[in-house]
């Protein structure tokens, strides 16, 4: 954080500032600094006739917090903060004087508690803080460092200033929670802040020290937390915290490149990185925070992607003339301090992709474009994996976070998170908790808050509700999750996830596909069982309402989450053709907040190890005038030689049929013997209407005159005997345990694509 040494202005500079500010303002057209600098000035002006209120209201009501203890209200913090950064930019005293005042006043708001209140915590031995919040606790010493230099700020009330920091800055210091996650991050970014101001106070150093200790865990290393509410908390102290150190380098780590990308990447139609984890539809915590961190990277990096993401987030934060809240204004002060003009903003380029990798982002988008009436689909397989695990069990045996996937993390591996179309959201994550620790059965958290199948050990009467049967406390359960492919394909994009659960005893394959015209997502999830017994299998799709249900089809929308309507143009259809032993229902249920309804079909039954399980859903965006049932019609299920262990999905126009063929048990074809290649055809083949083919996946389009075909991880295609592509014959030596030096074998190729004419026969 750069200071500057501050100098009284006489009363033309004054003037002369504040006509430029007017000036500016009255534009009609701003620069990007100079909307950020207006948005700041507008909140501090709404909240400064609001916070002598919100102390009022405090004092009126004070109790201590369970969490926190002694917890004085954070919305006067920011705004002595965006105060203070409006002096810092415009020198007017007044602004100064303004942040001060409220600085002084947490100052003596521990009086309020009664005097024995400070013996029922042994953390107050040496007293209650001013601030005893760590969220609060930047805001608050920044604002200090923005007006320290001001000679309106006389020696009584700097001393009163200095010493409420001190104080709160030794209290953080008694709980240095560490780790690559927000709150090690703001504690780091807290202390290094204080030590900055107060840099000949006696704890001064090793207030720096410990910021360098917390610090250490997340510059230059991947973050714990798969939460977009506390992404951009984690980056943003840190950016801060590198600001104020000095510590230019922490930017450019191979880490944080990759975090930039990825969260471009993860932009959504509604202007917003979609909410997964703990976090809520566009918080206003994460989403300004944002702005400030794609300012700075686009700024050191020179990225226009940053930079067209930094005015999407901006631009939906002041949609409607909304005014930000200081909180945000406090981060705008950021986004205007880091902004470089000289970038210019461009939209990122590209279609459907990996988000950014399987080994830490693990997340697909499925994308038609980056405006907000394109079509996006978010699948989530993030499971807590391998890294930061010192840190993650020193979270587990120092806090309650029973319910978490550490950290901030839900249960919602192979989930879908976030479906757009037309500008509408047709399916959305679960939300945050509504209470702490957490809500009932798992405040949003657990599995059965999200798109998703889940499972559970034992058989659950038809007639029981299925969420009756599902609800438990909502902890945490681990599992491994690890991509099995994703493709561009001429006329499709597919992904295959997998989730292990060792402890359940079983494994779940998601392949989604999406067949981009007409613009259907097929959802097949195969289940194998991998330790036999009794287990109750559903898959799960989330919605605020069902405006009409049929033969295994639903229409459901979602118009609103709490503070934020969607456009209503368009509804999803749910079509749900493999029907064999399972149940369908609807059930009502308390979701992000609000009342949701969870569509679900689910099948309790015995099973011996290596038996397989199966759902189908087709969704379908569509206008919402549109006849439900007319569209459903479109879709079938085909008979497949090998069911439950394939499946295949019909779409017809009229004038053509699409075929969707997915193998959910890849080691069918496997041979017995340990030769290589052990991939062997007559094994590994499945029939499924004129098709004959041992791929993995397989797009087929039997047009009037052409068939267009798409296979993946495959030996040979054929259609109607006829073969379309085949794997040559190759011999391999080295052969393992004794057997012969060469073997003749067939690998299977990668994919391939092509378009053949059909004879008059097969037309």
């Amino acid at each position: 954080m750069q200071q500057r040494k501050d100098r009284p202005m006489n009363i033309r500079a004054r003037g002369a500032a504040a006509l430029a500010l007017l000036s500016f303002i009255a534009l009609p057209a701003l620069s990007q600094k100079r909307e950020y600098f207006d948005a700041i000035r507008r909140a501090v002006d709404k909240a400064w006739s609001d916070y002598p209120a919100v102390f009022s209201a405090w004092k009126k009501t004070a109790e201590p917090n369970v969490l926190w203890g002694y917890n004085p209200p954070g919305h006067p913090v920011y705004l002595a903060a965006a105060l203070g950064y409006l002096y810092h930019e415009t020198h007017d005293s007044a602004y100064a004087v303004k942040a001060a005042r409220l600085l002084g006043e947490y100052a003596d708001l521990p009086s309020v508690m009664p005097p024995s209140y400070a013996r029922t915590r042994v953390e107050y031995a040496d007293g209650i803080p001013a601030l005893s919040n760590f969220f609060f606790l930047p805001p608050f010493v920044r604002a200090y460092l923005w007006i320290r230099e001001s000679p309106s700020l006389g020696a009584g009330a700097r001393m009163k200033i200095e010493s409420a920091i001190a104080q709160s800055v030794d209290f953080v210091f008694r709980f240095p929670e560490w780790g690559a996650h927000n709150r090690a991050m703001l504690r780091a970014e807290a202390l290094a802040c204080a030590a900055r101001a107060l840099p000949s106070h006696p704890h001064a150093a090793k207030w720096r020290q410990m910021a360098g200790v917390l610090a250490s865990d997340s510059r230059g290393h991947w973050e714990i937390e798969d939460a977009s509410n506390y992404n951009p908390v984690w980056l943003h102290a840190l950016f801060s915290w590198a600001a104020v150190t000095g510590d230019s380098g922490a930017y450019s780590t191979a880490m944080m490149r990759y975090y930039m990308e990825y969260y471009t990447q993860l932009m959504s139609p509604a202007g917003t990185v979609p909410d997964f984890g703990d976090a809520s539809w566009n918080s206003p915590s994460g989403g300004l925070r944002f702005v400030a961190i794609f300012e700075k990277w686009a700024a050191v990096f020179h990225d226009p992607g940053a930079k067209w993401a930094a005015r999407s987030i901006f631009a939906l934060a002041r949609k409607g003339g909304r005014v930000p809240g200081v909180d945000e204004a406090y981060h705008l002060a950021d986004a205007y301090a880091w902004c470089d003009e000289t970038i210019e903003p461009r939209t990122p380029e590209g279609g459907s992709r990996e988000v950014l990798d399987d080994i830490v982002g693990k997340k697909v988008v499925f994308r038609n474009g980056w405006d907000s009436s394109s079509t996006y689909l978010l699948l989530d397989y993030r499971d807590e994996g391998d890294g930061g695990w010192l840190a993650r069990d020193y979270l587990r045996r120092t806090i309650t976070v029973e319910e978490e996937k550490m950290h901030h993390g839900h249960a919602d591996e192979n989930s879908i998170s976030l479906l757009m179309d037309g500008g509408s959201v047709l399916l959305h994550d679960g939300g945050y908790r509504d209470s702490l620790p957490s809500g009932a059965y798992g405040g949003w958290r657990a599995d059965y808050f999200h798109n998703r199948v889940i499972a559970r050990a034992g058989k659950r009467d038809p007639r029981q509700s299925l969420l009756d049967f599902v609800h438990n406390s909502g902890a945490y359960r681990s599992v491994r999750t690890s991509k099995i492919d994703f493709l561009n394909l001429r006329s499709v994009d597919v992904s295959r996830t997998r989730l292990v659960d060792e402890e359940l005893g079983y494994r779940w394959d998601r392949v989604v596909a999406w067949v981009r015209n007409p613009g259907c997502f097929i959802v097949v999830d195969g289940l194998k069982v991998i330790r036999p017994g009794y287990y109750t299998f559903a898959a799960l799709w989330h919605a605020q309402h069902v405006l009409a249900r049929g033969d295994h089809f639903c229409d459901i929308v979602t118009d609103s989450v709490p503070g934020y309507r969607f456009p209503a143009g368009k509804s999803l259809l749910v079509c749900t053709p493999e029907t064999y032993a399972k149940t369908e229902g609807v059930e009502p249920e308390r979701r992000h907040s609000q009342q949701e309804h969870v569509l679900y079909q689910a099948i309790s039954s015995q099973y011996k190890e290596g038996d397989c399980e199966v759902f189908v859903s087709i969704l379908v965006p569509h206008d919402r005038s549109a006849d439900a049932s007319s569209i459903a019609r479109h879709y079938r299920l085909v008979p497949t030689s090998a069911p439950y262990r394939s499946v295949a999905v019909a779409i017809s126009n009229g004038e053509s049929t699409q075929y969707v063929y997915v193998k959910l048990d890849p080691e069918m074809d496997i041979a017995r013997e340990n030769i290589r290649p052990r991939y062997l055809y007559d094994l590994g083949r499945v029939s499924f209407g004129a098709f004959e083919t041992d791929a993995q996946f397989l797009y087929a389009s039997v047009g009037p005159r052409t068939l267009e075909y798409s296979a993946s991880v495959v030996l040979k295609v054929l259609y109607r005997g006829d073969t379309l592509m085949a794997a040559l014959p190759n011999t391999h030596s080295l052969q393992p345990d004794g057997g012969p030096d060469t073997h003749v074998g067939y690998s299977r190729w990668r994919y391939w694509e092509d378009t053949v004419p059909l004879r008059k026969a097969e037309q």
